[in-house]
């Protein structure tokens, strides 16, 4: 018996620390999270020295909570997957803005999935850029944020797995899709009256020219 007491008192200071561990995880997973959601609206605003800024000490928070996490018995990934795929989706949309190449989840040093269900929520982001690129007058970047979309999600639907593997993936890359679809419906639609009008003025512009001589 006096083994079991010794081998309890073991598991118990493993669980406390596990439990001290955790409730740490989750205030800095909070805190990430909303360091990723500040950064993007950073971003949308066109601010990239602010979210810049902000995503560099977000990198050193999810490090620390990355590794707090891999020391617990078991490694809470589900408790870590939001605050990382927030990061995430966070370095996709400076990337994007910057012209840059996505990096890849080993250089973020995060955990695959949550790269994935970042991916999947940053084309969401896209259809914010699309649009505001639109309003801006920006037909180029508009058409470059559908065209990654489009990537994105034909990349998504290459990974055929069961939810409880990839944290219900499938579910978030459907709504991908239809994100995807809708946007084509705004910019093809914003695009062709821009040729319509285009073709108006120029017609104008001819009938005035002519009607003046």
């Amino acid at each position: 018996m006096y083994e079991l007491e010794e081998i309890f008192s073991e598991i118990q200071k493993k669980l406390e620390y596990d439990n001290e561990t955790r409730e740490e995880v989750i205030k800095l997973g909070r805190l990430s999270i909303r360091n990723s959601s500040i950064a993007i609206r950073h971003l949308h605003r066109r601010e990239v020295h602010k979210a810049s800024k902000i995503i560099e000490e977000n990198a050193a928070l999810i490090a620390k909570i990355n590794d707090m996490a891999e020391r617990m018995n078991p490694s809470p990934f589900g408790m870590i997957l939001s605050c990382n795929q927030e990061y995430a989706e966070s370095i996709f949309l400076f990337s994007f803005l910057q012209e840059k190449s996505f990096p890849d989840y080993t250089e973020l040093e995060i955990p695959y999935l949550a790269y994935l269900h970042g991916i999947s929520d940053f084309i969401g982001e896209l259809r914010r850029v699309a649009l505001d690129s639109l309003r801006r007058n920006e037909n180029d970047t508009a058409t470059k944020a559908l065209d990654v979309m489009d990537e994105l999600y034909s990349y998504l639907m290459t990974l055929d797995f069961p939810d409880g593997l990839t944290y219900n993936l499938r579910k978030k890359t459907d709504f991908a899709r239809n994100i995807t679809e809708k946007t084509r419906g705004d910019l093809t639609l914003s695009l062709n009256r821009l040729d319509l009008l285009t073709t108006f003025e120029d017609m104008l512009k001819s009938y005035v020219k002519k009607n003046g001589d």
